[in-house]
């Protein structure tokens, strides 16, 4: 009864810390400025506003929460237990990586693997801090198998959540056209409880800490884990990039979980680094295969021969009511044949208050979506998509 009460008492205070914690509200005021500079972009490529300002945010706490109690429960099982100072650093870390690179520094191979790489080196090198003096090198073993599952933890939120609500965008190829491309970015906030290594929480089991070393008394830290990613991608349609990213990055992951507790029989030093510099070479070497990959093959979003390409659709709009889906062709509108955005227009001028299009969808099928359309409705349709400088300078949405 007492053990339960003590428990249910450092599960309060843990909540009470993630609250102290400068990563919760730094994240939900990068998220909102993120989301400002998202609609200015949008603004000035296509006259219009394509989500709100509160796009990013929304997606901030619902996967991550879930995500994050899943991690909590590997954490508890286990006892990882890092030491208040890894924590600041990591927190440190995190916040000046948001600010230089956005979300495209956020992974855990990053925002962990690049601490745990310094501190093991300094610990290796005998590097003096005072800041670390007295920290037990034996803690960076709860941290490698951290960044493990944090990866993993990335990995499953891009296949399951990156390419939700993608933003558009409008950029001139090497050729002087413009082309199209789709924007993924998205921050996650994991609530992930820790044990730190001083408190009254004693050995709830036999077996327990798996993972810790010399202590008897623990208390519960609720560590807001911010993690993210960000993606241009022109070449192909944002699902399957993201898709193909989101499983690299798990796979990545999972070795790096694997690595680390093998080298669990190594010195803690040795095993830090061998697992911060696999995450480290690893998500680095991912991030340029798509470079690569995007700079070698033919631009997907381009201006056609024939049809006009959907770049993307308002939601709520017309066209997002007939289902519409970014990359499909449209061929005829109300049985014209439609190549540039003049000759749509004047398709839809035939009937106000009627819609039929002849679409190539991304399954190379054609296929006819119809529908009304209403006095008001902005935008018409609400289709974003390219249109040539050379034939128009301006690129409007339909």
């Amino acid at each position: 009864m007492w053990r339960d009460l003590e428990w249910t008492v450092e599960i309060v205070k843990g909540l009470g810390r993630m609250l102290l914690h400068p990563v919760f509200y730094f994240s939900m005021i990068w998220v909102l400025l993120a989301g400002f500079w998202r609609i200015k972009r949008e603004r000035h490529d296509f006259h219009v506003r394509v989500h709100t300002i509160y796009l990013e945010l929304r997606h901030l706490f619902p996967a991550g929460i879930l995500v994050g109690i899943v991690l909590s429960i590997v954490s508890i099982m286990l006892g990882l237990t890092i030491p208040l100072k890894l924590l600041v650093i990591l927190a440190v870390v995190t916040i000046v990586l948001t600010v230089i690179g956005n979300a495209r520094l956020l992974s855990a191979a990053f925002t962990v693997g690049i601490p745990l790489l310094l501190l093991s080196s300094f610990s290796l090198f005998s590097f003096e801090w005072d800041f670390l003096d007295q920290m037990d090198s034996n803690y960076l073993l709860g941290a490698t198998v951290m960044l493990g599952l944090l990866l993993v933890a990335e990995g499953f939120l891009m296949i399951n959540n990156g390419v939700q609500d993608v933003s558009p965008k409008l950029r001139t190829s090497r050729r002087g056209l413009t082309v199209g491309a789709l924007q993924t970015k998205r921050f996650w906030l994991l609530p992930t409880f820790l044990f730190l290594p001083s408190g009254v929480l004693s050995l709830p089991f036999d077996w327990w800490p798996v993972i810790s070393f010399g202590q008897e008394g623990y208390s519960l830290v609720l560590l807001p884990f911010l993690l993210g990613f960000q993606q241009q991608i022109q070449t192909e349609l944002a699902e399957a990039a993201v898709k193909r990213m989101g499983k690299n990055v798990l796979l990545l992951g999972l070795l790096v979980l694997a690595v680390s507790i093998m080298s669990s029989l190594l010195l803690p030093i040795y095993a830090a680094i061998m697992t911060s510099v696999l995450a480290l070479i690893g998500r680095i070497w991912l991030a340029y295969r798509h470079r690569v990959r995007e700079n070698n093959n033919p631009y997907y979003f381009a201006p056609r021969n024939s049809g006009v390409m959907v770049l993307d659709v308002l939601p709520n709009s017309p066209a997002d009511k007939m289902g519409l889906k970014t990359g499909e062709i449209i061929q005829t509108c109300n049985k014209v044949e439609v190549n540039n955005q003049d000759e749509m227009y004047h398709a839809l001028s035939k009937n106000r208050a009627y819609c039929k299009l002849e679409v190539f969808d991304n399954n190379n099928e054609i296929r006819i979506v119809q529908g009304a359309l209403y006095e008001g409705d902005h935008h018409e349709l609400g289709i974003l998509f390219i249109e040539n400088h050379e034939v128009s300078q301006s690129n409007k949405v339909i």
